[in-house]
């Protein structure tokens, strides 16, 4: 089973907001995470460099604040973080979510237990900012029988969601692009339909010919949106990584690396 929206209003604790600051500049707001407790020690102690001058402090503060933002600039989610700063949705049961050391850095594993769960970053990415994106991902285990082109055997070994609208409990249904890994039995690329939401679209990437490799994928979400929906995308609010296998009840698990912004100059 799965249901890419929650049925109840986020809570947006470790959300990351970009900010347009110009042709060239974005600033990165940070809300609720361990990045918005460094911004605070910084800027008590900035404030005790320059005593009484507000202004000082604050131009201080970006200045020495420009490595972490460079980061976060570069990497849009970070699924090994989202266990802390990502609000859980457990529509069945509940996964096993857990860090692990790759060669891509820390990964996130979740692993289903007859289960369906995931992980909603909130994001605020303005139409104007979306760019190509990257990741790498492994399933390790992918449920055989399953075929999401069926609700009896909807299940995934990993998907990867970019929510753009605000679900709501009155409208649970916003444009979705949904990058899965599965057993359904098509080729890699194509485009399914969801059964549960008419705003939801699936992107078969992976199959079961990949299991137990690293793959990295591109994607031009902007150029996704426009051929599955015919607009223009609208604001990303969120980011979501999950897997289920409470369908099938067949063994499935998934690695996921750092969701990444591809640079111009990459």
């Amino acid at each position: 089973m799965h249901r890419a929206l929650p049925a109840r209003p986020f809570v947006r604790a470790g959300s990351v907001s970009l900010v347009p600051l110009g042709a060239s500049r974005t600033f990165i707001c940070f809300h609720g995470c361990r990045a918005a407790s460094y911004a605070d020690k910084m800027f008590r102690r900035v404030k005790r460099t320059y005593p009484g001058n507000f202004i000082a402090a604050c131009a201080m503060l970006l200045c020495d604040s420009q490595p972490i933002l460079g980061d976060a600039q570069h990497i849009l989610a970070q699924p090994a973080e989202m266990i802390e700063t990502a609000e859980r949705i457990d529509f069945v049961g509940q996964n096993s979510f857990t860090k692990e050391a790759s060669e891509f850095g820390q990964v996130l594993r979740s692993t289903p237990h007859r289960s369906a769960s995931g992980l909603y970053l909130h994001v605020h990415v303005p139409p104007g900012s979306l760019r190509p994106v990257t990741w790498h991902w492994r399933v390790d285990q992918l449920q055989p029988s399953a075929d999401i082109r069926a609700l009896r055997t909807e299940d995934f070994g990993a998907v990867i969601f970019f929510i753009f609208g605000e679900p709501s409990l009155f409208n649970r249904d916003v444009p979705t692009l949904a990058y899965t890994w599965t057993a359904t039995p098509v080729a890699n690329g194509t485009l399914l339909p969801s059964l549960r939401y008419q705003s939801l679209r699936f992107v078969q990437l992976r199959g079961r010919a990949e299991v137990g490799t690293w793959q990295r994928e591109r994607r031009d979400l902007a150029a996704d949106y426009r051929m599955v929906f015919g607009n223009e995308p609208p604001a990303l609010r969120y980011v979501a990584v999950f897997n289920d296998n409470d369908q099938t009840s067949e063994p499935a698990s998934a690695l996921f690396g750092p969701i990444e912004w591809v640079s111009s100059i990459r």
